[in-house]
C-alpha cells in the first residue's frame, strides 16, 4: 500500500510540474530545427523550437520559393539564429466541439506561440548528448523510410517510429469514425511481436534466455526514446520491461497486476497519457485483452467495440453503424498484412520493388473504400456530446461485460439502455437555442427548436482569398470544417433543415459549397434574385439533391414551434449589403431580428413599411458604422445586440460610432471577438431564458 501511495504522490507532483509553466518566456535568439517537428504549408513554416526546458510553437512566413524548397527537403537537424516578432500563449477554442489545440499542446508541454520574423545563419547541428544522438537517429530513420510507397511509408513511420504527418490526419479521422482507430492506438503490439521474433532468433543462435533479457532491458528504453515516447509503444515497452524485471527478481504476479504497474509507470513518465482518446483506447483495450485472449474473434471484437464505443462517441460525437463489421474485416488485415509489411518494408525499404507498388495499390483500394464508407451519412450516426459521467458509467458496464463469459448479459442490456437514453436526451432537448458561432470576420448563426429538434443555419461564413503565387498556396481548413460542423455534431444535429443566405458576400456564403459537400442539408433559401449570382448558380447546378428557394418581403413560414417573417428584400435584387435577407423570428414569447449586412439606408426603407419590435438584434455588418442606425434601434428597441466580428479585424469592427449608438439607446451588446460563441436559450414550458458565452472574459 505504501508503494502505491508513494507512486500516486509522485504522479500528483508530476502532474503539477507539467501544468506549471513560466508566466513569461525570455526571447529566443538561437534554436535547433528538427525535420520531424516542422511542417511546410504554402508559404508558412510551423513547428516547435526549444528554449531551455520549454517548447514553443512557432510560425514563420517563408519569403521565397527557394527557401521553401530548403525546408521541404530538410532531412537533418539545423542550428539557426532567429528574430522573434512576438510571443503569446496558445489560443484556445472559440466554439463548443472545436478541437482544443491549446489543451492538446499544454499536455505535450507546449504553452506559447512565437511569430518568427527572420531565420538566418543556418548550419548543420552536430548532436553531442545521448538523447540528441537518439533523436538524430530517429530523424535519419524517418528519412530512410521516406523512399517507401505512400501507404507502406505511413504504416512504417506511424507504427514503428511514432511519426505521422499533419496531412495524414484524414486517414486517422476515417479510422476513428469507423471505430478501428484502436488498432493504431494499440500500435505497441508490434513491440511484443518484435520481442518474440528476437527471442526466437536468440534461441536459434544459442543465446541464453537470460542474456536475451539483459539485451532487451538495454535496448527497449533506447527504442522508447527513439520513437518519441509515444503512448502505445511506451506502454508495450514498459510492460515488457516490467515482466522481465519481475521474472529476474523471482516475483510472481498476475497479468492484471503487471498491467497495473505498467499503467502507473507510464503515468509517471507522462501524466497526460490518459487524457486523450488515443491513450485511453490504448490502455483500456490492452487491459481488456487480458480477459479476452481465449475468446473467439467475433466475441472479442463485439466486446472490444462495446468498450471503445463510448470513448469514440465522446470525442467524435458520432459512430458508424458498420463498426462491428469493419472490425471483423479490418482486424485481420491489420494483424496479418499492415503490421508485418510495415516491419518488413522498414528492414528492406530499398528492395521492396514491384511488390511494394502492388501492395501500395491494394492499400489504396482498402483506404479509398473505408473513406467512402466513413463519409457516407447513411452509415454514420451523430450522437452529440454525451456527458462525461455517462461515458464513465458506460465504460464500467462494458468492462463488466468483458469479464462476463456470456456474449449477451445484463450488463449489455444496462449499457444499451443508458446509451440510448443519453443519446435521446442530447438529440431531443427541452429547450431551443440561437447560437452566434464565432467564425471570425463573418456571419454564421444556428437556430434550433426544442423537442423534436429542427435546425436553421443563417449564413455559412467564408473567407476572401487574395491572389498569391502557386508556391504560396496553403491547404486550409475553413470555418465550416473547423467550427460549424463540429458544433452541429456536438449538439447531436445530423442534418440542417434550412440554410438561409443573407446576401452574396464571401464572408457570409463563401463556405456554402463545403457545407453542402460535407453535411446533409434539406433546403437553401435566399433573397429573390440571388439565384443569378455566379457562385449560387454553380452551387445549384452541382447539388441537385438540395432544394433551393428564393424568398422576399411578406413571405412567412413556421419552423417547429417558431414563426418566421421575411422583412427584406422587397423585390428582386443582386445580393448587395442593402439587399440583405432580413428575418424576424418569434420563438415562444421572444423575438429575434437577423439582418445580415443591411445598411442604414435600407433599414429606413423597412421602417417606412411598418414598425416592429425585437428582443434580440443581430447587429448588421459586424457592427459597421454603416449599419444599425439610431432610428432602427429606437424602433426595434432590443434589449441586447449581438455582434459577429473577428479578433483585431482589419476593418475595425465594431466601429466606435455603432457602439456609441447602442449605448445612447441603452442597448447592451456582446461581441464574438470578445466572448467567442454566444448562445441564447429558452424553455417553452415556462418561457424562461438564459445566455451563455463560450469564452469567459477575465
Amino acid at each position: 500500500m505504501s508503494i502505491f501511495t508513494a507512486l500516486f504522490a509522485l504522479l500528483f507532483l508530476n502532474v503539477r510540474n507539467h501544468l506549471d509553466h513560466p508566466n513569461q518566456v525570455n526571447n529566443v535568439n538561437q534554436t535547433i530545427f528538427y525535420p520531424d517537428k516542422i511542417k511546410v504549408n504554402g508559404d508558412l513554416l510551423s513547428g516547435e523550437v526549444v528554449e531551455g526546458d520549454t517548447s514553443i510553437r512557432f510560425l514563420y512566413k517563408i519569403p521565397n520559393e527557394s527557401e521553401k524548397k530548403f525546408w521541404q527537403k530538410l532531412n537533418t537537424e539545423v542550428l539557426g539564429k532567429i528574430k522573434i516578432k512576438d510571443i503569446k500563449e496558445i489560443d484556445g477554442p472559440r466554439n463548443p466541439g472545436e478541437f482544443d489545440f491549446k489543451t492538446f499542446s499544454n499536455h505535450h508541454g507546449v504553452f506559447y506561440t512565437a511569430t518568427i520574423d527572420k531565420i538566418y545563419q543556418l548550419q548543420q547541428f552536430h548532436p553531442t548528448s545521448i538523447t540528441e544522438n537518439i533523436s538524430h537517429a530517429r530523424i535519419q530513420f524517418i528519412s530512410y523510410l521516406s523512399s517507401l510507397p505512400k501507404w507502406l511509408k505511413i504504416h512504417a513511420q506511424s507504427l514503428l517510429v511514432g511519426y505521422s504527418r499533419t496531412d495524414e490526419s484524414d486517414l486517422f479521422k476515417t479510422l476513428s469514425v469507423l471505430g478501428v482507430i484502436h488498432l493504431f492506438s494499440l500500435s505497441g503490439l508490434h513491440v511484443l511481436i518484435l520481442v518474440i521474433i528476437f527471442k526466437k532468433l536468440f534461441s536459434v543462435l544459442r543465446i541464453t534466455s537470460e542474456a536475451a533479457d539483459w539485451l532487451l532491458l538495454l535496448t527497449l528504453p533506447v527504442y522508447g526514446i527513439f520513437v518519441g515516447l509515444k503512448t502505445g509503444i511506451t506502454r508495450a515497452i514498459i510492460l515488457t520491461l516490467v515482466s522481465i524485471v519481475l521474472k529476474k527478481f523471482g516475483f510472481k504476479m498476475s497479468s492484471l497486476d503487471v498491467f497495473s504497474i505498467t499503467v502507473l509507470i507510464c503515468l509517471l513518465i507522462n501524466p497526460f497519457a490518459l487524457v486523450e482518446m488515443g491513450g485511453q483506447l490504448s490502455f483500456i483495450l490492452s487491459g481488456a485483452l487480458l480477459y479476452l485472449s481465449k475468446s473467439n474473434l467475433l466475441v472479442s471484437t463485439f466486446k472490444m467495440n462495446l468498450l471503445s464505443l463510448p470513448i469514440i462517441c465522446f470525442y467524435t460525437f458520432q459512430f458508424s453503424w458498420l463498426v462491428l463489421l469493419m472490425n471483423i474485416i479490418f482486424v485481420p488485415i491489420f494483424m496479418y498484412l499492415i503490421l508485418p509489411t510495415a516491419i518488413i518494408s522498414a528492414i528492406i525499404p530499398n528492395n521492396i520493388g514491384i511488390f511494394g507498388e502492388k501492395l501500395n495499390g491494394l492499400f489504396d483500394l482498402i483506404y479509398s473504400f473505408m473513406n467512402q464508407i466513413a463519409k457516407d451519412d447513411r452509415f454514420n450516426f451523430v450522437v452529440g456530446k454525451i456527458p462525461v459521467l455517462i461515458v464513465l458509467v458506460l465504460v464500467i458496464l462494458a468492462l463488466f461485460n468483458i469479464e462476463n463469459k456470456l456474449v449477451l448479459n445484463e450488463f449489455v442490456n444496462y449499457f444499451m439502455i443508458l446509451l440510448i437514453a443519453s443519446i435521446m436526451y442530447v438529440k431531443f432537448p427541452i429547450f431551443g437555442t440561437v447560437s452566434i458561432i464565432d467564425v471570425g470576420q463573418g456571419d454564421s448563426i444556428l437556430i434550433t427548436t426544442p423537442f423534436n429538434r429542427k435546425s436553421i443555419l443563417v449564413d455559412t461564413a467564408g473567407k476572401l482569398d487574395f491572389p498569391v503565387k502557386p508556391w504560396q498556396e496553403k491547404k486550409v481548413t475553413n470555418q465550416v470544417e473547423k467550427s460549424t460542423i463540429p458544433y452541429l455534431k456536438y449538439l447531436g444535429v445530423s442534418k440542417l433543415n434550412i440554410v438561409m443566405l443573407s446576401h452574396k458576400d464571401v464572408d457570409h456564403i463563401g463556405n456554402l459549397y463545403t457545407l453542402l459537400q460535407s453535411f446533409p442539408v434539406d433546403e437553401v433559401r435566399f433573397g429573390s434574385g440571388l439565384e443569378q449570382n455566379a457562385r449560387i448558380k454553380r452551387t445549384i447546378h452541382n447539388n441537385f439533391n438540395v432544394k433551393f428557394t428564393s424568398v422576399k418581403r411578406g413571405d412567412k413560414f413556421n419552423f417547429g414551434s417558431s414563426t418566421w417573417e421575411v422583412l427584406w428584400p422587397k423585390q428582386r435584387s443582386v445580393g448587395e449589403n442593402g439587399d440583405s435577407l432580413t428575418l424576424l423570428a418569434t420563438m415562444g414569447k421572444y423575438k429575434w431580428l437577423f439582418t445580415g449586412d443591411l445598411d442604414i439606408e435600407n433599414e429606413e426603407k423597412i421602417l417606412k413599411l411598418g414598425t416592429f419590435h425585437a428582443d434580440y438584434l443581430k447587429a448588421g455588418h459586424h457592427g459597421s458604422k454603416t449599419s444599425t442606425g439610431s432610428n432602427w434601434l429606437k424602433a426595434v428597441n432590443p434589449k441586447l445586440a449581438l455582434i459577429s466580428a473577428g479578433i483585431n479585424n482589419r476593418y475595425g469592427h465594431p466601429n466606435k460610432e455603432t457602439i456609441q449608438r447602442l449605448d445612447d439607446q441603452h442597448v447592451a451588446h456582446l461581441n464574438t471577438a470578445e466572448y467567442g460563441m454566444i448562445t441564447w436559450y429558452y424553455y417553452p414550458f415556462n418561457q424562461s431564458e438564459g445566455l451563455n458565452t463560450f469564452v469567459r472574459v477575465k
